[in-house]
């Protein structure tokens, strides 16, 4: 899959998802007096943010031009569309679960295994699931609430804030936990998963492309490939040249660059990179990366 490194305008870009408020504050901080973006975002042939979308918002907020973006087809099929449960814990039973979504006027199907609501989900992609022990049930809407994706996890998510109202904990966690024995073995009496709706991939781009924007924590978009470590001075984002300047000198600035390839599993900065890397040094960090790997 071809990776291409380049710098667009921040106002170019189309996000997917909203952001979470404590995350925006923490970035603000941390960019405020950045000397270097380390790392460039994610981005799809459009302009739509698939990875990074809480970076690029804070480079829009403080006024930067320019970002430094890694662009791939998204449509690759080595990239791969997977989702973020709901991890409910200190709720009783799913009792409270199903009374809020009758509530809102949706509907509760109780189906008899994990098998039999994978295949729910996969033959009707705006519907959710439950999962607590051995039981299993399909969340339906009705069409004149839900009728696309993004109205799909607009639901869910005022399914989970009245959940939080009446004092339940909401982690978010990947959707293949539910998948992996050890997982379910350690679910305890008091939590439930939900399951959230299994959208496409046309279904993100043709959103984003409307300026729809899904609820936070909708999509886990993995890619096989990722550059880290560039560097880039961030000063450059908020000078005033032009597009095709700024990408002159990112080019030459890449040219003085190395790059080591690294298999998938590294731990970088105290993050786990499940996908192969592509890391940048300067000619002294090179040697050096080279004497200590």
């Amino acid at each position: 899959m071809e990776l291409k490194l380049e710098v667009v305008p921040v106002e170019s870009l189309l996000p997917h998802e909203a952001t979470f408020p404590h995350i925006v504050n923490k970035l603000i901080l941390e960019f405020t007096n950045l000397a270097k973006l380390q790392n460039p975002i994610i981005i799809d042939e459009n302009d739509i943010l698939l990875d990074g979308n809480h970076r690029a918002f804070v480079f829009k907020k403080l006024h930067f031009k320019y970002i430094l973006v890694c662009k791939i087809n998204y449509f690759n099929k080595n990239v791969k569309l997977r989702y973020w449960y709901r991890l409910l814990k200190n709720i009783k039973g799913v009792d409270l679960l199903k009374q809020v979504v009758e509530d809102m006027n949706g509907n509760v199907m109780q189906v008899r295994d994990k098998n039999v609501l994978e295949r729910e989900l996969e033959n009707n992609s705006l519907n959710c699931g439950i999962q607590q022990g051995d039981y299993y049930a399909s969340i339906s809407f009705n069409k004149d609430i839900v009728n696309d994706a993004v109205s799909a996890y607009d639901f869910l998510e005022k399914i989970q804030n009245k959940l939080i109202k009446e004092g339940i904990e909401l982690k978010y966690i990947p959707d293949q936990y539910v998948h992996e024995r050890k997982f379910c073995d350690e679910l305890k009496d008091n939590e439930v998963v939900i399951w959230t709706p299994q959208i496409t991939k046309k279904m993100v781009i043709d959103a984003a492309k409307k300026g729809k924007v899904f609820a936070p924590r909708t999509t886990r978009n993995l890619i096989p490939s990722r550059p880290i470590n560039v560097n880039v001075p961030s000063h450059w984002f908020k000078e005033n040249i032009s597009l095709e300047e700024i990408n002159k000198r990112f080019s030459t600035f890449l040219e003085s660059k190395h790059v080591k390839r690294f298999g998938p599993g590294q731990i970088i900065d105290g993050r786990y990179y499940g996908e192969e890397l592509f890391i940048y040094f300067d000619k002294k960090e090179y040697l050096l990366s080279n004497w200590q790997w």
